[in-house]
């Protein structure tokens, strides 16, 4: 696809730039979103250089997996024909194929504490998986991005480690890119994937001075040895929760900020004995204090006695990252022959593991118009608007949903109220993008893919779908919080009676039960009566994606190398030696 002058990018030390591009696409950043997209377009005919200021194997955050990054991995996998990005949808293709250093995610654990007292055991609510799908997984991030940066080389893009971009020029024929130490590239299109340090956004001025966003956070983080089961830090099983919480992602909340607490280590077959870890705190409820970040963390721990106890034994096994304001964001993202992708355009916070999600529908959305772009020799800003728009609309509903937790972190009835509204709208998009994978993947359909855009764009519309009805109303609540316009406890009431009169919420989830903590949302049982609910009693938007959206599911827990679990695998989830769980799965 590219169009060459024959010149050796390496060797090319600098002078005037060739009239004529060495490559089609430069990327600048081989972490997860630079190796996705290098991946995708050399797989498909593009001439890729990818350069990286660092090296792999290094440490990264963004670990946690959701059921919509893994939908969002195969559907990439099978739109650009890369396969082996699907054995990072799963734990037991990460395990098989990628890394044993990665965790399992069988829950997602939300935990409320107050200061200084121990933790009310009814304070809290989980989200359980269950056998009848393949869990989630804790990326061990220096291993998954080794392997997706290989997968990029072993497609035919050229990658070069320890460059640092200084400089972009471009022509409407080309970009050059210089790089300190005197080298330069030609090329047709930059993708700036590096992130927050973007050189791209640097050159051209596109970081907004304040972010546009409402929430503010900062954070410090590390990984850690010997962290506790927080189950045995307050005694087994004393908030009735249904899995263990070490199995999965465990967030610790109170008024202001949040804890992280993500293991590597929570299966039979773990190699790896870390544990990601962070706390992330409006700085304007709780000032940036005067000491070291790990002084900071430990003075976290000690405000939160329940918490401390998990910690009592931990150790940082590298150094601490202590940051300033987490929020960033460009005015635009794409121009003629560049784009900002993922977090090089923005970001928001970690919580809810949302970053994975909106940089796989950022890729997504880029991989295939840039093809075409690339087809037509026609890399204008026009043909990337919707990037741009997508882009936007993710982190604008992103710092929203963010926003609101934080004032709902004042108080337990709020947050049990709003979390049940986000649980609503994930189901919701999960059984849209379940749909959007089975068109793809039974029929070559890319229908539901475009659909899932059309969703990201139009979420903010108050009148898209009954969730997204419910979401922008329990939004105005919470801003009425925010404002001081009414207490915690009346929006609470006011969530509440929005959930229980919702008459497009499947009953069998139990969402509209407040006195329900810890639910198994996609099992057998609960989908199957969720079917019949569906063909009896859903209004007509909720009954044809439902229909669809479950049936995919059921189909494809039919196919193998989907979402069904193997049998060892369930054996090691509940602790069973490997030894003898592959010994019970033969016979």
């Amino acid at each position: 696809m590219s169009t060459t002058n024959g010149t050796d990018p390496e060797t090319n030390t600098g002078g005037t730039a060739p009239a004529r591009p060495d490559s089609d696409v430069v990327i600048i950043g081989s972490g997860f979103a630079g190796s996705i997209l290098a991946s995708i377009l050399a797989r498909n005919g593009a001439s890729v250089v990818v350069l990286d200021a660092g090296s792999h194997p290094r440490f990264a955050v963004g670990e946690s997996t959701t059921r919509l990054v893994s939908l969002r991995m195969k559907i990439i996998a099978e739109r650009y024909g890369v396969p082996e990005l699907k054995s990072l949808a799963s734990f037991e293709g990460l395990h098989a194929e990628v890394s044993a250093s990665c965790g399992i995610k069988d829950s997602f654990g939300f935990v409320y504490h107050r200061e200084n007292g121990e933790q009310h055991a009814e304070e809290h609510l989980e989200l359980v998986n269950s056998s009848f799908i393949n869990p989630e997984t804790h990326l061990f991030r220096q291993d998954v991005d080794a392997r997706l940066h290989s997968i990029a080389v072993s497609y035919g893009a050229r990658a070069f480690s320890n460059v640092r971009v200084s400089d972009f020029e471009f022509d409407d024929r080309g970009v050059t890119i210089s790089t300190q130490g005197g080298r330069s590239w030609r090329t047709r299109y930059v993708i700036d994937a590096s992130g927050f340090r973007s050189p791209l956004a640097k050159k051209l001025g596109l970081r907004e001075d304040p972010p546009s966003m409402r929430h503010h956070s900062r954070s410090v983080f590390t990984h850690m040895v010997d962290v506790g089961s927080y189950d045995a830090a307050i005694a087994p099983r004393t908030l009735g929760n249904l899995m263990p919480w070490n199995k999965g992602t465990l967030h610790h909340m109170f008024p202001g900020g949040w804890f992280w607490v993500i293991p590597f280590n929570n299966h039979a077959l773990a190699r790896n004995n870390l544990t990601s870890v962070g706390v992330t705190v409006d700085p304007r409820i709780h000032p940036k204090p005067d000491c070291s970040p790990e002084e900071e963390f430990r003075y976290w721990l000690h405000r939160f006695p329940s918490i401390e106890r998990q910690f009592s034994s931990a150790a940082a096994a590298r150094d601490w990252v202590s940051t300033d304001r987490l929020q960033y964001t460009s005015s635009r993202t794409v121009g003629d022959r560049w784009c900002l992708t993922a977090h090089a355009a923005g970001f928001v916070d970690p919580l809810f593991s949302r970053g994975l999600t909106d940089t796989l529908d950022s890729v997504n959305a880029l991989g295939g118009r840039l093809l075409g772009a690339l087809r037509d020799d026609d890399c204008r800003a026009e043909r990337f608007q919707a990037v741009q728009d997508t882009e936007k609309a993710r982190l604008h509903n992103h710092d929203n949903l963010v926003a609101n937790t934080f004032t709902a972190f004042q108080d337990f009835d709020l947050l049990n109220a709003w979390l049940r509204v986000w649980i609503t709208e994930q189901f919701d998009l999960n059984l849209e993008s379940v749909r959007a994978y089975w068109r793809l993947l039974s029929a070559g359909d890319y229908s539901g893919v475009a659909r899932l855009e059309e969703v990201a764009l139009r979420s903010s519309d108050g009148e898209f779908s009954p969730a997204n009805r419910l979401y922008n109303r329990a939004n105005e609540e919470i801003l009425r919080v925010e404002r001081g316009e009414q207490s915690t406890q009346a929006a609470a009431r006011a969530i509440t009676k929005l959930i229980t009169e919702a008459d497009f919420i499947p009953p069998t989830l139990k969402l509209r039960d407040m006195s329900c903590r810890s639910m198994h949302l996609i099992t057998a049982k609960n989908l199957a009566q969720v079917l019949t609910w569906a063909r009896k009693s859903a209004p007509p938007h909720t009954r044809d994606l439902v229909i669809e959206g479950v049936s995919a599911f059921f189909k494809m827990r039919m196919r193998p190398g989907e979402f069904n679990r193997s049998q060892e695998l369930k054996h090691i989830i509940a602790g069973v030696p490997a030894r003898r769980a592959w010994a019970k799965a033969s016979r």
